[in-house]
């Protein structure tokens, strides 16, 4: 049924609020429409996985099987519409019916997030609420089907869906693509499909989908110590000798050169908080930096190019003019489309989020040929571990040990992660059973900290003076501070500011691993 022929009934409407433990299966029997609020996720639909952002705008026809994914430490606001859709017959007696396509993937729609939020407030509101709940509804159908801009009907869902294909381009490169596979996702034809893609991004959809893979390659080849075959297959192609070809071809030089040419660069910008940590531990003091006293050791970057606090700036990053990036995967940036332009400025050496420090710390220092001198410093750091492991374990046996950071009146306690790690991986201590399935952290009030039964807690309060004595005075009126175990025993460990210890990285870890074994080894409470 084509758009215009129907008629819409708004079924059910909600604002859902994700988290990365949701992955399970959903179907429903009418029509789903999503839209992406705030935050960031995937839905997995027809065997094809695509980002969900704000304003993204989903469609899936009745019975789709379709999954959603939030990644660790990320959330996912969207708005869930459900929807039936009727014709006449030739009877003029209405039948159910369902349109011929989805969107898929999504479409962006600047307007779409503000509209889906009214919709879905009124809907939970009163009867007549409701009733204009769905008259909005129609409406915001209307103006998806139907984009209107000075009298002329445009082509938005068109350019949207191409937008998306570009973007599944961007995250499914190796996988085998075809242009029939792509315009298929799009509901265009292969040539109207082609065309629009050429015009609107300025390659054909081979053309972008080969400088993508070659991209990928470049930082996968200079961050790694795989072969040019195996960095062939993981970006989709089957031969390494037509890889190298299209490599050269590219970038002008042969894939073996660019990377002993990336590895020698010497103006280094580093665009992640954490590894510029693991760059001072190499002895190197990135070029150009994100620089943020709450985040690590800043006091080697006095002299470094400046790109912002928190997230990078665009404009300082193109005028620094580096040689070589190191940061995050583009997901993990609060603006990702900003963050897909960094190997447009320089070659980027992309350390995924996941995975051990220990892993991100070897994949820089090959980016900038310190390997060897990463593996010495590990090294060290293995034997230093073992000697405080021994020690600290003698005094404390297997009695449960927790780090935890005061805030708000609360307790956030962390796990597996971050400074649990030094605790529960490097010094091998016991912890409380309610840490067990804890990665990052998990945030208790004072009665749920009293029931993990914690013999030692090293907490963390405040850098302010000021701000520590009242919380030590607000925590010594409280009785379930006082039943704590830790409390009554004399062993809590109170070191002010976290901000040089919690940071995922190698120098971090180090201070940490110093620093709670004094503590742990001491006679009394600090």
């Amino acid at each position: 049924m084509k758009a215009t022929e129907g008629l819409y009934k708004l079924i059910g409407a909600k604002r859902v609020n994700a988290n990365p433990s949701e992955t399970g299966l959903h179907k429903s029997d009418q029509h789903t429409l999503l839209i992406g609020i705030k935050g960031s996720g995937e839905v997995e639909a027809k065997g094809y996985l695509s980002a969900l952002r704000p304003c993204d705008v989903l469609l899936l026809l009745p019975g789709t099987l379709w999954r959603l994914l939030v990644k660790d430490q990320q959330s996912l606001e969207y708005c869930y519409f459900t929807f039936d859709v009727y014709s006449e017959n030739d009877q003029y007696t209405l039948q159910r019916g369902e349109l011929e396509a989805g969107i898929y993937p999504p479409i962006p729609w600047p307007e779409a997030a503000q509209r889906a939020c009214t919709i879905c407030s009124g809907w939970q509101a009163g009867e007549w609420e409701r009733m204009e709940s769905t008259i909005r509804f129609q409406e915001l159908l209307l103006h998806l089907w139907r984009p209107v801009k000075n009298g002329i009907v445009k082509d938005n869902a068109s350019a949207g869906a191409i937008s998306q294909s570009k973007t599944y381009i961007d995250t499914h490169f190796r996988h085998s693509l075809t242009r029939e596979k792509l315009a298929r996702m799009t509901g265009m034809s292969v040539a109207h499909y082609s065309r629009l893609f050429k015009k609107q991004v300025g390659q054909s959809p081979m053309e972008y989908l080969n400088a993508v893979r070659i991209q990928n390659a470049g930082d996968l080849l200079l961050r790694s110590e795989i072969t040019l075959r195996e960095a062939a297959n993981r970006v989709g192609y089957q031969d390494e000798f037509y890889f190298s070809r299209k490599f050269k071809a590219a970038t002008g030089i042969p894939p073996t050169v660019y990377v002993k040419k990336q590895r020698m660069s010497t103006q280094i910008a580093s665009i992640a908080h954490p590894y510029t940590s693991h760059l001072l531990a190499l002895g190197l003091t990135p070029y150009a930096a994100l620089v943020n006293p709450s985040y690590g050791p800043v006091s080697g970057l006095n002299n470094v190019i400046s790109l912002g606090h928190d997230q990078p700036d665009i404009d300082s990053l193109v005028q620094a003019r580096p040689e070589l990036i190191i940061s995050f995967e583009q997901s993990d940036y609060a603006e990702p489309d900003k963050a897909a332009l960094f190997p447009h400025i320089a070659p980027t050496c992309t350390v995924p989020f996941k995975g051990d420090w220990r892993e991100h710390f070897q994949m820089i220092a090959r980016a900038v040929n310190r390997l060897e001198i990463a593996q010495q410093w590990l090294a060290g750091y293995e034997v230093l571990a073992e000697r405080l492991r021994t020690r600290v374990r003698e005094k404390i046996g297997d009695r449960k040990v927790a780090v935890a950071q005061y805030e708000k009146g609360s307790f956030r306690l962390f796990g597996s992660r971050n400074l649990g790690t030094v605790l529960y991986n490097d010094l091998q201590l016991s912890r409380p059973r309610q840490l067990m399935n804890v990665e990052h952290s998990v945030l208790l009030t004072p009665e749920q900290l009293t029931e993990c039964s914690i013999d030692h807690l090293i907490l963390f309060t405040s850098c302010d003076a000021l701000q520590r004595t009242a919380i030590h005075r607000s925590l010594a009126s409280q009785v379930a501070w006082k039943d704590l175990k830790a409390v009554q025993k004399g062993h809590i460990y109170e070191i002010g500011d976290s901000s040089r210890y919690s940071c995922y990285t190698s120098l971090a870890h180090d201070l940490f691993l110093r620093r709670s074994s004094e503590l742990l080894m001491s006679q009394m409470s600090r």
